[in-house]
């Protein structure tokens, strides 16, 4: 039996200093299925960065009205990487300036006015590449321990979601490190998300089946309560000739035949379920179908609609809706009954009303959170990030507190990625006169000045502290009474 080739692709870079331009790039790129976005940077000379980590096959800069300046950093991008299809944008540019860049061995200038249509055309010319990694570059694994740490997950939380042991993680961590050139995990999430690689979010967890064909058989998982509920179904998959699994023990199925060599939908249908029959819906990433005996309050179809199920059959309604049901969520749908569904979407509209008044605004950040913020990006610690800021590391942990509060994480890496996401961060590296450790001055003796005092005023001493010349003996002062 032959293994099909993996899908080949062109792997874009895309680089601009205007945040709304390159994110909308990015995005109109990403969805196409021939092309792969494997980051986005503001500043020019992270391109080189990014290039040594992912090792794109194009890479789209944006010169804006600086062809000429861009021209000489596209000559040195393909000195080192002469394998890459550069692509220039501008705005507008001088006779001169399109004859350096031509020089320089651009070969795609493509005017801004051109439209996106033409950067979709230019970037479909470069050939593709099987999914292989190239020497020195991120693996997959790493790119997920990155987003994974960066969505604040610890390093037990990582093992279980990609099956492998912590002591693989940190050994993967390592090697992150040193390929971003950093030392901290924090530092690594900053590096990242400066790269764009955060925002590629691949659930590991969830295992997402591909949207059937038409002319698959949907597979139906059942499980849940013994009862007349639970006959009923099977009585109706049997009559039907439909295939079906039986659960009679809940637990892991991710790692059975059935479920790895299915090549059509798969639904679990789930009769008066509890606790230990849900895991199964997230474990395949596949929907549910509830079958209920009893009417359902509204927290519990809240409940039940945000672990999976995508629609609710009455138990005494099994014999005419539960097969058309079924097709319908075996082909994407949701299918709900409109009476249980009316107290909900009250509630979720009064619940829409009240938040709707106080608006959904970006965390607005004091000046010393974002201080903290931009420290982070930096990859001080808390003691580094005191030293630079004049503050006790104790006043740094509790602006750091308040701080995670608004971005709604729990680590300094979660905050990273979160104010990246929020536009939060800095484009390019701060200032480091404002977030520069100070340092530590050598040690001076301690002086003590006399107080000078105009010859022409004249001092009485006070009562109580007589003194040679007529001043108060003071502590710490060489005067003695």
């Amino acid at each position: 039996m032959s293994v099909p080739a993996a899908r080949v692709t062109v792997r874009v870079a895309v680089q601009s200093p205007r945040r709304l331009l390159r994110d909308t790039l990015a995005v109109c790129l990403a969805v196409r299925p021939e092309i792969t976005v494997i980051g986005k940077v503001a500043e020019p000379d992270d391109i080189f960065a990014l290039c040594e980590l992912r090792h794109p096959d194009v890479v789209i800069l944006d010169a804006g009205v600086r062809l000429g300046e861009m021209a000489a950093r596209a000559h040195t991008l393909l000195r080192r990487f002469p394998e890459l299809n550069v692509i220039v944008t501008y705005r507008e540019a001088t006779e001169r300036e399109l004859a350096a860049a031509c020089r320089a061995g651009v070969a795609s200038l493509l005017p801004e006015s051109h439209g996106l249509a033409a950067v979709l055309a230019l970037v479909k010319r470069s050939k593709g590449r099987h999914a292989r990694q190239a020497e020195g570059g991120l693996t997959d694994r790493e790119l997920e321990i990155i987003v994974l740490t960066g969505s604040g997950h610890s390093v037990p939380e990582i093992a279980a979601l990609l099956r492998i042991s912590p002591l693989t993680v940190e050994n993967i961590k390592r090697r992150v490190y040193a390929k971003l050139d950093v030392s901290s995990n924090v530092h690594a999430v900053a590096r990242a998300a400066s790269f764009g690689l955060l925002d590629q979010r691949a659930a590991p967890a969830a295992r997402r089946r591909p949207p059937p064909d038409g002319g698959t058989t949907v597979l139906t998982l059942v499980s849940g309560r013994p009862g007349p509920a639970l006959d009923q179904v099977v009585t109706a998959l049997i009559a039907s000739r439909l295939p079906f699994v039986l659960v009679r023990i809940p637990g892991r199925v991710a790692d059975t035949h059935w479920a790895r060599w299915h090549r059509g939908p798969l639904v679990a249908a789930l009769v008066d379920p509890g606790p230990k029959d849900w895991p199964v819906v997230a474990e395949l990433g596949i929907p549910a179908v509830l079958v209920h005996s009893s009417p359902l309050d509204p927290p519990e179809l809240a409940e039940a609609l945000a672990c999976g199920a995508s629609a609710l059959v009455a138990a005494d309604r099994v014999d005419a809706h539960f097969l058309s049901v079924l097709r319908m969520v075996g082909q994407g749908y949701l299918v709900v009954d409109s009476s249980p569904m009316r107290p909900l979407i009250g509630a979720v509209r009064a619940r829409w009303d009240e938040r709707a008044t106080g608006g959904l605004e970006l965390p607005e950040l004091t000046a010393r959170e974002s201080d903290i913020l931009r420290s982070l990006a930096l990859g001080h610690s808390i003691r580094q990030t005191g030293r630079a800021l004049g503050i006790a590391p104790k006043t740094v942990e509790n602006v750091q507190t308040r701080l995670f509060r608004k971005l709604g994480v729990r680590n300094r890496s979660g905050a990273l990625a979160v104010a990246d996401a929020f536009g939060l961060l800095p484009a390019q590296a701060p200032s480091e006169s404002r977030l520069r450790p100070r340092a530590q001055a050598p040690a001076q003796p301690r002086l003590r000045v006399r107080a000078e005092v105009p010859a022409e005023v004249p001092v009485l001493p006070p009562k109580g502290f007589p003194s040679p010349e007529g001043f108060p003996s003071l502590a710490g002062s060489d005067w003695r009474s």
